[in-house]
């Protein structure tokens, strides 16, 4: 899968890209809100692989390198992944440090939303934020995804879009 957007391209994840991965993972500020702590450069290996496997398992979902399209840069992760719910897809980003606060977030939010419908016949998609990460949490309530407390605990919200057909 590659997804083209205004300044972005989404793209499955090589083997050169080692260094974003283990840059973000080992960047305070970008692991905060991640829930577990920064990773060696061999489980980021370990985690890229893993996500390069699972392309030809699940097609056209998992985690994709995010880079620029003026570029080349690598700036940032983006995922999407089916829940537990039929029909519904879970979406998120880590953007290195740099790019915040550039629009890059709800760039990618935007895209996973139409494709989520479009090509994976999506009635709803999720996504996973802690309480205190206002950033994340503005870039979706930007798309009117409605806020629901989190199934294993007070720290955490669950946002959720609801894609609605209009059959005339």
């Amino acid at each position: 899968m590659t997804i083209e957007t205004e300044r972005l391209i989404i793209r499955k994840f090589t083997n050169q890209d080692i260094d974003l991965i283990f840059d973000i993972n080992n960047n305070p500020e970008c692991i905060k809100f991640n829930g577990w702590d920064s990773m060696s450069i061999e489980n980021c290996k370990e985690t890229l692989d893993k996500w390069m496997c699972n392309y030809s398992i699940s097609p056209g979902l998992g985690a994709f390198c995010v880079e620029s399209k003026v570029d080349k840069s690598r700036i940032g992760m983006a995922f999407i992944v089916k829940s537990k719910e039929i029909n519904q897809y879970e979406i998120g980003f880590r953007l290195r440090r740099i790019y915040w606060d550039k629009g890059y977030a709800k760039e990618i939010t935007r895209e996973f939303i139409k494709y989520a419908e479009g090509k994976l016949g999506a009635t709803s998609v999720i996504a996973e934020v802690y309480k205190a990460n206002v950033r994340s949490r503005s870039v979706f309530e930007k798309f009117n995804f409605t806020e629901y407390g989190h199934p294993d605990g007070d720290d955490g919200l669950v946002y959720k879009y609801e894609i609605v057909k209009n059959y005339h």
